[in-house]
């Protein structure tokens, strides 16, 4: 074998998959789903939450106040190939939004977009931001398990662009070391010749 393939095999060892997928809800087409009104492939009642599955994410829309012992999407903003909720009402005072990968685990967050009057945006259970009006938001942020938003009057979010968290990156010094150990190999090899 060649020190140039040797090489290469290592860097594909290291370098991990990054796959990306953007939640587009682009599916939701109906003014409402649950609360009466049917489901959208991919969604599910599990007790009061509502949970919706795309490209390998799970969407769960968390109504524990729910006055119809079901939660609801659709009511919020009206607008058609979003997920669009409503705090309060039907849902409740105190709903709030998760989105986790099917099955667990960890991955990325790359940004979405959104419309709201007001939720807190947590990772893993830490407040992370509030967000308010119309914008968008694109700081990545890494390695995470759950993200959390909590609930204004009314609520959007679209686009959520997320992606499979890296494979392990090796220590600093295990790196020259393996590569050290492949040098020597490769030089015995040769005078074995």
């Amino acid at each position: 074998m060649k020190f140039r393939t040797i090489i290469a095999a290592v860097v594909l060892c290291f370098a991990g998959s990054a796959s990306a997928a953007v939640l587009t809800f682009d599916n939701l087409t109906n003014f409402m789903y649950g609360d009466g009104y049917p489901l959208a492939a991919g969604m599910a009642y599990s007790g009061k939450d509502l949970t919706y599955v795309e490209s390998g994410f799970q969407v769960t829309l968390h109504a524990p106040n729910a006055a119809s012992d079901a939660a609801h999407i659709g009511d919020g903003t009206y607008d058609p190939q979003t997920y669009n909720w409503h705090d309060g009402f039907e849902n409740g005072i105190g709903s709030y939004l998760t989105v986790s990968k099917v099955g667990g685990g960890v991955f990325n967050l790359l940004g979405f977009d959104f419309y709201t009057d007001g939720m807190d945006m947590s990772i893993n259970g830490l407040l992370t931001a509030h967000l308010e009006g119309y914008d968008s938001w694109s700081t990545a942020l890494n390695g995470i398990t759950e993200l959390r938003l909590g609930s204004g009057t009314y609520n959007e979010i679209d686009n959520l662009s997320v992606g499979a968290a890296s494979a392990a990156v090796p220590l600093p010094g295990t790196l020259p070391l393996l590569l050290g150990g492949l040098v020597v190999g490769a030089l015995a090899r040769r005078r074995r010749k």
